[in-house]
């Protein structure tokens, strides 16, 4: 039985696979594990729907809410309590670890005898936050409009674009609002080191009126209805997702530099219900849980030994000179400092203040 709730007032979305608790021997009442998440449903619902087919005792319930209020949720002890937190945001998370939330665990990465250890160095952060899939930032077009358009590859093409289509592109332009959505500040902080062309990309979009948006989904919806023509840096497993179901997008993994963002879970200290959250982690980062990912998501698994073109493997390989990846480690307090995070959004605001 699937029972979904949504409540508006602070964004989360519920899903209950099954009850919210189940009777064990002698009177027991097993609590359902509990799963926070910056992460669409829809992403993650192969994997939970797998999860709960190999524990079948173990109830899962869901909640997607963004990542500033996930932040909070967890800071402030706010009830109820989740037992395992999941997001892109890798700022957000590290902080969260380094500052003792996170409750130890080093799951198995194999269930093969003798096998090696098939979880990278990069996606682990001691043995507490563990990195499961590997995220490009893309550029995104609408289909439609870039009929007869050469489609621009890198982030010179881009601006030149934007110049030649300016009149076509004005208020036609997407990107996240960074002052409330984690990822947009990740990936914008990430761009103003990488980009040198940085300040040019601020000035075309204050000339061009960018509009900004709360989640990938809103922007992608934008482009479904000629709201938007063009939208940047979107999740690239939402918009693989979204184009495999509509067909009505361009995806650009800009060829000068693509962000890669790795989506982590880690098991909360106050969590009440430790055996299952341990579990839980361990299918993540396991070969099946990786496998299923690959075959049945559009989130690229991490794990070495997974045979597919879409696995951080495959990608790291091909496009070695082309992915940018934020790295898993302490530079990120960096990015979460509330200092740095006031420069990098004032300076944001300054440049657009504009185009509201």
């Amino acid at each position: 039985m699937i029972r979904r709730y949504v409540v508006g007032l602070i964004g989360i979305a519920f899903l209950t696979l099954g009850a919210v608790s189940a009777q064990e021997g002698d009177g027991y009442t097993r609590k359902a594990l509990s799963i926070y998440a910056a992460a669409y449903l829809s992403e993650m619902q192969p994997l939970l729907d797998d999860f709960q087919r190999r524990h079948p005792s173990i109830q899962i319930e869901y909640q997607a809410i963004s990542s500033n209020d996930l932040d909070r949720h967890i800071r402030e002890h706010i009830e109820p309590k989740p037992d395992i937190t999941i997001s892109s945001v890798m700022d957000l998370q590290f902080r969260l670890v380094n500052d003792g939330f996170a409750l130890p665990h080093s799951p198995p990465t194999s269930h093969i005898p003798n096998q090696t250890n098939h979880l990278p160095t990069w996606a682990v952060w001691r043995d507490e936050l563990y990195g499961f899939s590997y995220e490009p930032a893309v550029i995104v077009l609408n289909k439609a409009f870039m009929r007869d358009k050469v489609v621009p590859k890198n982030r010179v093409e881009l601006l030149s674009f934007i110049r030649r289509h300016g009149n076509e592109l004005n208020g036609k332009m997407g990107t996240f609002d960074i002052r409330r959505v984690g990822i947009g500040y990740l990936l914008w902080s990430f761009e103003r080191i990488q980009a040198t062309n940085y300040g040019q990309i601020l000035e075309l979009f204050k000339i061009h009126n960018v509009r900004t948006f709360p989640s990938s989904a809103s922007m992608l919806t934008a482009l479904h209805e000629n709201e938007i023509l063009l939208a940047y840096n979107i999740m690239g497993s939402y918009a693989k997702s979204w184009a495999e179901k509509y067909d009505d997008v361009i995806i650009v993994a800009a060829e000068d530099y693509t962000p890669v963002v790795i989506r982590s879970a880690f098991i909360n200290k106050t969590t009440e219900n430790p055996n299952d959250a341990k579990l839980f982690m361990n299918y993540l980062v396991s070969l099946a849980g990786q496998r299923l990912m690959a075959e049945q998501t559009n989130m690229p698994p991490i794990r070495t030994d997974i045979d597919s073109p879409k696995s951080a493997s495959a990608m790291r390989e091909v496009l070695i000179d082309q992915l940018k990846p934020i790295p898993l480690d302490v530079t990120l307090l960096v990015s979460s400092d509330p200092n740095k995070r006031e420069i990098v959004i004032t300076e944001w605001e300054n440049a657009l203040k504009e185009f509201e």
